[in-house]
């Protein structure tokens, strides 16, 4: 049986993004192509989603210092017992260069990044002179995004082929046999709602300039939120 590993950037994933790409993704490869999948990550919260993904290995490690957790992913895999065939790596984080560096090194597998792309972070967090970067996009074997036209635009600045792997959900539970009839009149904003990125406010004051001559529209926010924001 072929196997997959899924290392989380950033310590520890929150328990909604069991249901996100980040999960979602090596969970596919489980139920649809056979793979042995484990997903390593630290906890720090209740993983109440757990439930939703039977039969998915969950590596829990101890929390630390998001400093020191690009050692402690080198660490693991050092320490793996088995052979890796896949890789899988969730967004451009210089935290995953030692651990491609390594892998690269020490493993014949193929490493798998979903670069979970957005326009503000890749044309200001993602600078191309940093050596770290610039490894981690010549030496992962498929980098994926979630738009044609991003997609596009990555191909062009990072010179090199960019798959197209659109965001997923479990779908069991959902209708597929939606009529714009059933819809709601609904505008629904989903994640950090956040100034600089999503810009949350601005969407806001437009909603609520238009609102009277749409009065049966709604507007729901749904995520986390820094009140300095």
């Amino acid at each position: 049986m072929k196997n997959l590993v899924a290392l989380c950037p950033y310590v520890a994933y929150r328990n909604e993004q069991l249901l996100k790409d980040c999960v979602l993704i090596p969970y596919t490869f489980m139920t649809h192509l056979g793979y042995d999948v484990t997903v390593m990550t630290a906890q720090k919260e209740e993983f109440t989603y757990l439930n939703q993904l039977p039969g998915l290995r969950f590596d829990i490690a101890p929390t630390c210092p998001k400093e020191q957790w690009a050692d402690y992913l080198v660490d693991y895999l050092k320490n793996y017992p088995h052979e890796i065939d896949v890789l899988f790596l969730f967004g451009m984080y210089a935290t995953y260069y030692p651990v491609v560096k390594y892998f690269k090194e020490h493993y014949q597998g193929k490493i798998i990044l979903k670069a979970d792309a957005n326009s503000y972070w890749v044309d200001n967090l993602i600078n191309l002179d940093n050596p770290q970067y610039d490894y981690l996009i010549h030496h992962c074997d498929i980098i994926t995004c979630e738009g044609v036209a991003m997609q596009n635009y990555l191909a062009k600045k990072w010179r090199r082929p960019i798959d197209l792997f659109r965001n997923g959900s479990r779908d069991v539970d959902f209708n597929h046999h939606l009529t714009f009839n059933s819809k709601e009149e609904l505008i629904v904003n989903v994640w950090r709602q956040e100034t600089g990125r999503k810009n949350t406010p601005a969407l806001i004051t437009t909603f609520t300039q238009l609102a009277p001559s749409f009065p049966d529209w709604r507007l729901i926010l749904i995520g986390t939120y820094e009140p300095a924001h």
